[in-house]
């Protein structure tokens, strides 16, 4: 093992042969030192087969500059290392690397990311738990003798097996040529990014078949829409790619986008089944979005990730004012995942007040971001960032283990009866782990589940209705309680609400805030409260801050209440401070 991984040296390591073995140059990616030592052990077993000499990138700026001066047999790819979506930056890997072949490794198991990464292009996956120095052996020389065996054929297929049109390696190949081509001539290129919308739901609910047929219909439903100069090309399982050559200017590439997309205003008719189908599109322009391919295919695919933040069937164009944006929010990114390392997020709390009894019967808890030079942030500003990068998910469990740790010491201090709301983001349900892992957390805090709370918002209850009603069920067998969070502000209703777990709807603050002098606003209140009281549902208002406002919603028995007016958001200790001088109060209001 080298002194430089030893002595912890994050720099790329000088490649170091072990014995007269046949040798193999091994280019590692992984931001952890841990892992890279992990990986020399293994490597360095005496049943490995051959000598594997590593390299080890621990910084995705100096990747770009290594595999342009140095060839390597193979590349060892941590998935969760990286700055694009994983697909994508597979496949910037795969090009950069002249097709060196990727072996892909990550925690997640080989029935979830297997499929995606072979048709993403890598050479193999394997999941972190099942490897050995034999597995890891098998997978490195077989990936190196496949790509061997490749490059030896003189002819082979460059067409996507399943849609008929080019696959990745020649879409990298054409587009690369294109921009050399626009540069040459001073031409405007452009990049169309379409990706089908909630795919894996397709595959989820059908079967991975279905999916297939659907990815094909797909295809030739966009091939119908394009011009003779245009070039299409599947990059990935739900994923095309279009190269635009010859525009006039940077508008031509929209309406050739708009001109897609309205293909997709009819359903497809699969099996009998009537399916509406949309894509997300994203359009970046040579040479105003980037100088070169790849910078054209970043800002392509940031605009389309844009897009698909918004409803389906929509077109994002990456310009200058974007990429300024984009750049600053890529930074705050890179400083949440440091937040979330280094204990930089915080709990605040704030009460729920019974209104009839003016006592305190629960809080939610409310994340707060401890910036070491900006201070304190609010949610609003870094919860994008965290939906985006994928942190949402990891910050999500961190949330419910700090909830439930404080829900106990609550417990332990006599607090028995308060309720713990804890918000779950509607990306936590993308998670298959997510019952398993809030069980686990549960248990390690020993709390009682009868005290807990998971808000949920409409859009994780739409997400995968089928699999959201199968978790709730699962949790509620814990003894876990549910509430909707912004009760009134999108589609949720009270029929959709009856098939679900739901014993507390929470009104949105928006309708509070004029419930005193807007008749439309306080109907709106009065329904809910009365509807939800029919079906037995607990009634919250958040964004309480008048007594007018108070009186109002005690006036049509609101259950609870919640706001400025009670009390901020605060740090537990402030939290303690506040439930025993209400306790206080309360024991000297019935003694009085």
């Amino acid at each position: 093992m080298s002194a430089d991984i030893l002595s912890g040296n994050t720099e790329m390591l000088p490649m170091v042969s072990r014995s007269d073995k046949s040798s193999f140059s091994v280019l590692l990616l992984t931001p952890e030192h841990t892992e890279s030592l992990w990986i020399d052990h293994l490597l360095s077993s005496p049943i490995v087969s051959a000598d594997y000499a590593i390299r080890w990138c621990s910084d995705l700026s100096q990747l770009h500059e290594q595999v342009s001066v140095e060839k390597f047999d193979v590349i060892l790819w941590d998935c969760g290392f990286r700055d694009e979506d994983p697909m994508v930056f597979l496949g910037f890997l795969s090009f950069d690397s002249d097709h060196t072949p990727v072996v892909c490794i990550s925690s997640e198991p080989e029935e979830i990311l297997s499929k995606v990464i072979f048709q993403a292009g890598g050479a193999d996956y394997l999941c972190k738990s099942h490897i050995t120095p034999k597995v890891l052996d098998r997978s490195l020389r077989h990936a190196i003798l496949r790509n061997a065996v490749e490059k030896q054929q003189t002819t082979k297929s460059h067409i996507d097996t399943l849609t008929g049109v080019v696959n990745r390696q020649v879409f990298f190949d054409r587009f690369h040529q294109s921009i050399l081509r626009a540069d040459r001539h001073e031409d405007v290129t452009g990049l169309l990014l379409l990706n089908v919308d909630d795919f894996s739901r397709v595959n989820e609910r059908f079967g991975y078949q279905y999916g297939d047929q659907l990815i094909k219909r797909v295809a030739s439903r966009l091939r119908q829409g394009l011009r003779k100069s245009d070039s299409l090309a599947r990059i990935g399982g739900d994923e095309f790619a279009v190269i635009l050559e010859h525009l006039d200017d940077s508008i031509d590439a929209n309406h050739v986008a708009a001109k897609l997309l309205e293909l997709f205003e009819q359903p497809f008719d699969l099996d009998h089944h009537q399916l509406m189908v949309t894509l997300s599109a994203g359009v970046a322009v040579f040479p105003d979005a980037g100088p070169d391919t790849e910078s054209i295919l970043k800002n392509a695919n940031r605009a389309m990730q844009d897009a698909k933040r918004q409803q389906g069937n929509t077109i994002e164009f990456f310009h200058q004012k974007m990429s300024v944006a984009v750049e600053r929010e890529l930074a705050l990114e890179a400083e949440f995942r440091a937040a979330l390392r280094n204990g930089q997020l915080r709990l605040f709390y704030q009460p729920r007040v019974s209104i009839m009894h003016s006592q305190v019967v629960g809080y939610e808890c409310l994340i707060r971001w401890q910036h070491p030079t900006r201070g304190l942030i609010m949610p609003e500003e870094f919860i994008p960032a965290a939906e985006r990068s994928g942190m949402i998910v990891p910050m999500g469990y961190w949330v419910v283990e700090q909830a439930c740790r404080d829900l106990a010491k609550l417990q332990t201090l006599g607090y028995d009866d308060l309720v713990c709301a804890v918000n779950l983001s509607f990306r936590q349900f993308y998670d298959k782990k997510l019952s398993e892992t809030v069980f686990r957390i549960i248990y390690n805090a020993n709390i009682n589940t009868g005290n807990l709370e998971f808000e949920l918002t409409e859009s994780a209850m739409m997400y995968d209705q089928a699999y959201t009603q199968k978790c709730l069920k699962q949790l509620t067998q814990l003894g876990v309680s549910f509430s909707l969070d912004d009760f009134g502000t999108g589609y949720s209703s009270f029929a959709n609400i009856q098939k679900l777990p739901i014993s507390t709807i929470k009104i949105d603050k928006s309708f509070i805030e004029f419930a005193t002098n807007n008749i439309d606003d306080q109907v709106i209140v009065k329904s809910i409260i009365s509807l939800a009281h029919n079906l037995q549902i607990n009634v919250v208002a958040e964004g309480v801050e008048t007594e007018e406002q108070l009186a109002f919603l005690r006036l049509h028995h609101c259950d609870e209440a919640q706001g400025y007016l009670f009390s901020k958001a605060v740090p537990f200790d402030d939290f303690l401070t506040y439930l025993e001088i209400s306790k206080t109060a309360s024991i000297a209001l019935a003694d009085g």
